[in-house]
């Protein structure tokens, strides 16, 4: 047996298994209250509603690392990495996607590990308590330095307008760009890595996608996902959800689990893509 620890770039620690000609990968919580019984149940549940997703085989608590852990099955293939197969891959992405965000959550913000149970519940009970999760109080606290002033009204401006949108949570797999998108040449193959799911609107992972589109890939894939997808909400809607989890992942960046400076490059690549979210489009 083989036992190698994943690349950084996934939300939780995984190890790929080789064993028998067989691929595994074993997965452990974030945190020790994390039971990886919840994600079993979501993947299984995903599986009967047809999405391609990894099985998990077993779960149990692992004294020695303190954690949950989970033994999943091998999705086929490996990221997205080629523009030519773009197109068909996220294609049939997007159908599988609009699945996933049929099912409902209890609660927006990341799902609560605490075992199975249906629905997922998220740690947010309203939603403007998930939008202004994160945000400075008072307002603007240190993004000051990194925006005009025009540029945090418009996004105290964002605030308010997704405040005061009515949306039920919906399950998303809140951390979606090329990277979990599976595929062998041409050919989907399913989603991976669910570490960061979350009850949100139901359009969050378009979002995602659109905040990062660019990043690995050349931009302008979000059109191909779409098409799979079907009707959604507006394209200025679609850019202020983008602009506004972008917003809330810096203020992540700059608080007290991370105090990034305003110079670091993380920092102002993200300041940098805000503002073109900001931009009226083209």
């Amino acid at each position: 047996m083989i036992v190698e620890r994943v690349a950084d770039g996934v939300s939780t620690v995984v190890h790929r298994v080789r064993t028998r000609g067989r691929t595994w990968y074993l997965r452990f919580g974030e945190e020790p209250e994390d039971d990886l019984w919840t994600d079993a149940e979501l993947h299984a549940r995903l599986l009967a509603a047809g999405v391609p997703v990894p099985r998990f085989v077993a779960v149990a608590w692992v004294p020695d690392a303190d954690r949950s852990a989970g033994l999943t099955t091998e999705v086929p293939g490996g990221p997205l990495t080629d523009v030519r197969h773009a197109p068909a891959v996220l294609e049939v992405a997007g159908r599988h996607l609009r699945t996933v965000n049929s099912f409902p959550v209890d609660g927006f913000g990341f799902v609560r590990r605490r075992g199975p149970g249906w629905p997922l519940r998220g740690e947010f009970t309203t939603h403007e308590d998930f939008v202004r999760s994160h945000l400075p109080h008072p307002w603007p606290g240190r993004l000051g330095a990194l925006f005009s002033v025009d540029e945090l009204d418009r996004l105290a401006g964002f605030v308010e307008d997704q405040v005061a949108l009515d949306v039920p949570p919906t399950l998303v797999h809140g951390d979606l760009d090329v990277t979990p998108v599976f595929c062998v040449g041409a050919q989907f193959t399913g989603f991976i890595d669910f570490g960061e799911a979350r009850g949100a609107e139901p359009w969050f992972d378009l979002a995602h996608f659109l905040l990062h589109d660019g990043e690995t890939l050349p931009a302008g894939l979000l059109p191909h996902l779409l098409r799979g997808y079907g009707p959604t909400v507006g394209e200025d809607a679609l850019r202020r959800s983008a602009a506004l989890l972008g917003l809330r992942q810096l203020c992540r960046w700059l608080g007290p689990l991370r105090e990034l400076s305003d110079d670091h490059p993380q920092v102002r690549h993200r300041v940098w893509r805000l503002r073109e979210l900001l931009d009226d489009p083209e």
